[in-house]
């Protein structure tokens, strides 16, 4: 009966123990869902082979993956300052939405043969990151991973971009997402060795 009795609670603290860890990672898997649903989004939208317009479709959709990324770290992860950078990411990517539906809306695409499209899908197909369960160093190296991703977007873009107005755009989001790929980067090997 002690037996038993001891058994009964030794599993009862080890499910009561385990629940933050299973939070943790179901929360990570969130987010994995919400990258992979932006992904699934950017690999289904017909491209107009206007470069210009296509850039500003996908990058829209890749930054509305940022901030629901974004959102699930500030709501549930529990490092100050990696919720203080994904308030930031969102901040930014939101702004650079309206920018970007602005665009769409005014831009009248034009007949072109761009391969963008098909270079945007082959970046969202590389890369790597590094998932352990911990909602804080899971952010931190998807979005570094993400974040990458749209800096080779960008980079691909400026290749056949015309308008003046993309470029700037492209160039905006190389400059600050490397930044913030190295913030990433360095609070996701921070996280790893607590």
């Amino acid at each position: 009966m002690k037996n038993e009795l001891f058994t009964v609670v030794s599993l009862s603290a080890v499910l009561l123990l385990s629940q933050p860890a299973l939070a943790q990672q179901s929360a990570s898997n969130g987010m994995m869902k919400a990258m992979q649903s932006g992904m699934n989004q950017m690999m289904s939208m017909k491209m107009t082979g206007d470069p210009d317009h296509d850039f500003a479709m996908m990058l829209k959709m890749h930054h509305q993956s940022a901030v629901d990324m974004s959102e699930m770290e500030i709501r549930q992860g529990k490092n100050a300052q990696v919720k203080a950078l994904a308030g930031k990411i969102k901040t930014a990517n939101q702004a650079e939405i309206k920018e970007l539906t602005q665009f769409i809306s005014s831009h009248k695409p034009q007949t072109a043969s761009s391969k963008l499209g098909q270079d945007a899908m082959k970046i969202m197909h590389s890369g790597k990151h590094s998932m352990n369960g911990n909602m804080d160093h899971d952010y931190a190296s998807m979005m570094a991973q993400h974040h990458q991703q749209g800096i080779d977007m960008a980079n691909a873009f400026l290749k056949e971009g015309k308008t003046e107005k993309m470029k700037m755009m492209a160039r905006k989001v190389i400059q600050n997402q490397t930044k913030e790929v190295a913030e990433l980067k360095k609070m996701e090997a921070q996280i790893v060795s607590r």
